[in-house]
């Protein structure tokens, strides 16, 4: 996304003042990894719905973003769905309440995955002089993120760099200034069985090496993701790309594909998943594409095929910035078929 598109979202954002959403998109700027201004809708969408909103309803914001806004509909729905279910089986549940900058932070619980670990994060900053006003600063919450055993960092997520966050859907009330997220944080190279029994800590910091959060918690068991080989190769109007894999976790769809022309920042083409429902989930990329793939919202129910859908936007905007539609064409559909036997 360009600075335009940014600046064109800042205002069509309804009831926010865009300091604070700058300030968490000038620090993703600033972020080393992120080069030029690597900030595309899903760092737009989180800075706006999910680092400043938190419990207000997406409902209110302005109702031009139709299709974007349709997608974090679904996405949030979908996610909280598959949270809920999964919790049951597989969730610690911590509950520990701490404060720490005048914000009060408690862990509500914990899941292991293969690639990851969810964390359910409530924070409270109702009692700091600068919320009073019903103001939000992105420096309210901590950006510092690491799991550790013993004395080992075993992965960590600085700025938020590579961390999935998703704003619990039932924090809806009037109440702005507490708040519920999950954390999704990558495991990188760790396999998420092999810290069943582990006594471990959960870190969140303000600073690095600074003061936040701290909470022990020992996983007794772990989801497992699946994976289906797909391997094939699909040309369009010049372009080349192949489907290698795809890895169903908790919450979260990975595609990995390899396409140099579809799909990147600059590129005139993205893509949008669907389920068998017909719902959209926007793709969102990971630091490297070709190895670390597209992530999408798991749909709240995988069916036996979703379709990749090449599109193209026809975003318009008015004399005064507003995005007047955000409307795409669907160019070529995938079908991927996912055998469950």
């Amino acid at each position: 996304m360009n600075r335009k598109i940014t600046e064109q979202l800042f205002d069509t954002i309804a009831d926010a003042d865009e300091r604070y959403i700058r300030e968490y998109i000038d620090a993703q700027a600033k972020t080393p990894g992120h080069g030029r201004m690597k900030i595309r809708f899903a760092v737009i969408l989180a800075a706006a719905l999910i680092m400043l909103f938190g419990t207000i309803s997406i409902a209110a914001i302005s109702p031009v973003i139709g299709h974007f806004l349709a997608n974090l509909r679904s996405g949030q729905q979908a996610v909280m769905q598959n949270f809920n279910e999964i919790q049951a089986e597989y969730a610690v549940y911590i509950d520990d309440t701490q404060k720490c900058e005048g914000v009060i932070g408690t862990l509500n619980s914990v899941i292991l995955e293969d690639h990851h670990l969810i964390l359910s994060y409530t924070f409270d900053w109702s009692g700091l002089e600068e919320a009073q006003d019903g103001s939000f600063h992105t420096y309210f919450l901590p950006w510092f993120f690491y799991i550790t055993d013993g004395e080992n960092i075993i992965c960590q997520s600085e700025y938020t760099e590579g961390l999935h966050t998703q704003t619990h859907a039932g924090d809806t009330g009037e109440e702005l200034s507490m708040v519920t997220h999950i954390y999704c944080i990558d495991l990188e190279h760790l396999d998420g069985k092999d810290l069943i029994g582990k006594e471990l800590t959960v870190r969140l910091l303000y600073a690095e090496g600074g003061e936040g959060f701290s909470s022990t918690f020992t996983p007794e068991t772990c989801f497992t993701d699946r994976n289906w080989n797909i391997d094939k190769t699909y040309n369009f109007d010049g372009h080349s790309l192949t489907l290698n894999k795809v890895q169903e976790s908790a919450l979260y769809i990975t595609l990995f594909i390899d396409c140099d022309t579809i799909g990147h920042n600059e590129d005139a083409y993205a893509f949008i998943l669907s389920d068998e429902l017909g719902n959209d989930y926007t793709a969102y990329p990971n630091n490297n594409n070709t190895t670390d793939g597209y992530w999408f919202t798991k749909p709240e129910a995988i069916g036996t095929r979703l379709t990749l859908k090449i599109i193209q936007s026809h975003m318009e905007s008015d004399q005064y910035g507003q995005i007047t539609n955000d409307s795409y064409e669907v160019l070529y559909e995938l079908p991927i078929e996912l055998n469950f036997n």
